[in-house]
């Protein structure tokens, strides 16, 4: 290995214990509210055992699972570094990474302060059994009266 190459590689280990001791760094509201600042969700972490939020966007997720996301996006920018992978523009893929992990870091404080309100989504709008939607007992009781009628008529 030559000099050069040598306090190259230091280098390198010296920015990976930087990193690693740097405290997880938390989007700013300007990052937040600007035009990229609540991503949509793109995967569930392996380990989450709640309601999926794939598909959703940052600001409709729980707090627990952004600091899991965050994580998440931390180990894969960390990856990212050592395979020096770059997107199609030349720009290295871990940058965008950790710009979601601390969007994800920031949504979860914003939530936890109360700044934002939780709305549990439907699991299928199409569903007519989504428990979700309250619907009234009149109705739930005409619609069986009517499906027995309709049965009674059939086996006649």
């Amino acid at each position: 290995m030559t000099p050069e190459e040598l306090t190259h590689a230091k280098l390198d280990e010296i920015l990976k214990l930087l990193r690693s001791m740097a405290p997880a760094q938390i989007a700013s509201d300007k990052d937040m509210d600007g035009r990229y600042g609540d991503p949509e969700v793109r995967f569930d972490p392996r380990d989450w055992t709640g309601n999926p939020c794939k598909g959703r966007k940052f600001s409709q997720c729980p707090a627990a699972f952004l600091e899991m996301l965050a994580e998440t996006l931390d180990y894969f920018a960390a990856k990212n570094d050592e395979e020096k992978a770059v997107t199609a523009n030349g720009k290295p893929k871990s940058f965008f990474d950790r710009a979601d992990a601390a969007r994800a870091r920031g949504w979860a404080k914003r939530i936890r302060d109360g700044k934002v309100k939780q709305v549990e989504p439907s699991a299928d709008p199409d569903d007519p059994f989504n428990a979700s939607e309250d619907i009234p007992f009149s109705l739930l009781i005409a619609a069986c009266v009517s499906g027995l009628s309709l049965v009674s008529q059939l086996l006649v």
